[in-house]
């Protein structure tokens, strides 16, 4: 299988995780537990070890930039640990296989770097043309689920608790991709339009602080304020138009509040000031401040204190395919993420798991940085940022919808730090920004 098809089929993984979420992660085999990001990699490994082993082992033997090599370094402790403990799990601990597997994955997802690295080197103009399918795919079907689509109630026939239209997780992506990759923006302003109103109107918290976040990272490596003044001059516009109308829109059902200037800022202050939030929208603030302090605290809080229990415990966690749900009555039954990178990291390996999860994330953020000085483009930088912070308030790096796309692009961004780019790829650097 050649490289082109392979990077037919990364286009395919990355649009569709973000784009469709759960749902899309959900085609396959359920009874089986094949799925087609799982089958996929397993695939891609069979087919093409030397695109995986290859570079990994020419990283572990020195062989590139330094930060290449710790990266290298860092995934193997943090591969390898999560291999020893699924076998804790499940031959000391004796927990159930599946569950065991299914934890395993939060190490095993980060493989997907070695495919973006080789789609990269191979095709270095395909992530502009995947970000404009994005935009224009996430634009037009999030403004779609935000008025029509959430409020079916249509599942998938062979998984009934999955939604059939996925909830879209783009907007982030696209916007930042927008702003980075295009030469002319002015072009795509009604794309960053209807982006801004597809991020607004899915009322994700985290999708907003990954945005924030990566427009800060944007703004302070490419300091391009012409952009900068459209976009925030859009952003206010639309705000403003809100607030003048007196917009109010049902928020997608499985996100509760309203699409309005009010609900936005009281959705933003229900978890830091709960009555202050009421007093724009009612008493619905206090359901939407409940996600955070509601469940999630009180869930790290126990986590924190069962992992504590001794000392073995707080050294290597609870071990894959512990039943945390057993700890809260409130949790449903199956639930296996207290929605935090650091408490998953912490619960099932202990301190020195979370050691080995930290060092990698930092040692791949290190390495996007230094792609990122390379290329002269933020995007690497500003995704990886603005992404890994929103894991600390969901099940991100543990689940295939978000940690498969990460890793595919994080791989692809890795890819000018390579000496094996092919030839004739040129990098095209946007230009430098005016002062």
């Amino acid at each position: 299988m050649s490289a082109r098809f392979w990077a037919k089929v990364w286009a395919f993984l990355v649009l569709g995780y973000v784009l469709w979420g759960r749902t899309f992660a959900y085609l396959g085999v359920p009874s089986l537990m094949l799925f087609i990001g799982e089958v996929a990699l397993g695939t891609f490994i069979f087919a093409r070890p030397d695109r995986l082993l290859r570079p990994w082992l020419s990283w572990l033997l020195g062989r590139g930039p330094r930060c290449l090599v710790a990266m290298a370094w860092a995934l193997v402790f943090f591969f390898f640990y999560g291999v020893l403990q699924a076998l804790r799990g499940w031959l000391i601990l004796g927990h159930e296989p599946i569950v065991v597997l299914q934890n395993s994955v939060f190490n095993i997802y980060p493989l997907h770097i070695f495919w973006g690295v080789w789609i990269g080197q191979a095709h270095d103009a395909l992530l502009r043309s995947v970000l404009r399918w994005l935009s224009w795919i996430n634009g037009i079907y999030g403004s779609l689920y935000i008025l029509v689509l959430n409020r079916l109630d249509l599942s998938l026939p062979w998984a009934p608790s999955v939604p059939l239209f996925g909830q879209p997780g783009g907007s982030a992506v696209a916007l930042l991709g927008l702003l980075s990759l295009e030469p002319r923006p002015m072009w795509f302003w009604p794309l960053l339009l209807l982006n801004l109103l597809v991020l607004l109107g899915l009322q994700v918290r985290g999708e907003w602080l990954a945005f924030g976040l990566g427009l800060l990272i944007w703004l302070a490596l490419r300091r391009d304020l012409s952009r900068f003044v459209l976009f925030g001059t859009m952003v206010i516009l639309t705000l403003f138009l809100m607030y003048t109308f007196e917009l109010r829109i049902p928020a997608p059902q499985l996100r509760g509040g309203e699409i309005s200037l009010r609900g936005v800022t009281a959705r933003v202050l229900a978890p830091l000031n709960a009555e202050a939030a009421a007093e724009l929208i009612g008493e619905q603030a206090y359901s939407l401040a409940g996600t955070i302090t509601g469940w999630r605290v009180a869930m790290w809080q126990t986590l924190w204190t069962e992992v504590h229990r001794d000392s073995m415990s707080a050294l290597l966690g609870l071990g894959y395919g512990y039943p945390l749900y057993r700890l809260l009555a409130f949790l449903p039954e199956g639930n296996r993420t207290p929605h935090n990178a650091f408490f998953y990291a912490l619960s099932y390996g202990g301190w020195l798991g979370a050691m080995f999860f930290f060092a990698f994330q930092f040692a791949l953020g290190y390495t996007i940085y230094r792609a990122t000085i390379q290329v002269r483009n933020p995007f690497g930088l500003a995704l990886w940022i603005g992404l890994f912070a929103s894991a600390f308030f969901g099940n991100f790096f543990e689940t295939p919808f978000n940690a498969v796309p990460f890793y595919l692009l994080m791989g692809y961004n890795l890819a000018p730090l390579t000496e094996n780019r092919a030839r004739g790829s040129v990098s095209r650097p946007l230009p430098t920004a005016r002062r």
